[in-house]
C-alpha cells in the first residue's frame, strides 16, 4: 500500500468518524495503522472511532508515545481519566 492510499484510507476514516459511521471508521483506521503504526494521526482519529474506554485509552497513549506535545491526546486522556477514574 503507497503514501496516497494510506492518505485517503486516513481522510475517508477522519469523515466517517466525523459522520458517526464508527464502524466503517474503525475499519479504515485500522487499516491504516497496522500498516503505519508510527501515524499519530490516524491513532488519534482511531481513538474517536472505537468504543471501548481501553481502546480509547491505548490509542491516545499511542499519539503520545509518537507525538508527547499532542494536545488533543493529552487532552483526551485527561477526560477519560477524570471521566472514569
Amino acid at each position: 500500500m503507497d503514501r496516497q492510499q494510506l492518505a485517503q484510507m486516513l481522510y475517508d476514516g477522519a469523515v466517517a468518524v466525523q459522520q458517526g459511521d464508527l464502524e466503517r471508521a474503525r475499519e479504515l483506521l485500522l487499516q491504516v495503522v497496522e500498516y503505519d503504526e508510527e501515524n499519530a494521526e490516524a491513532w488519534l482519529w482511531l481513538s474517536g472511532a472505537v468504543e471501548d474506554l481501553e481502546d480509547q485509552q491505548t490509542a491516545l497513549e499511542n499519539v503520545l508515545a509518537l507525538d508527547p506535545d499532542n494536545v488533543y491526546a493529552q487532552q483526551g486522556l485527561r477526560y477519560l481519566q477524570q471521566k472514569y477514574g
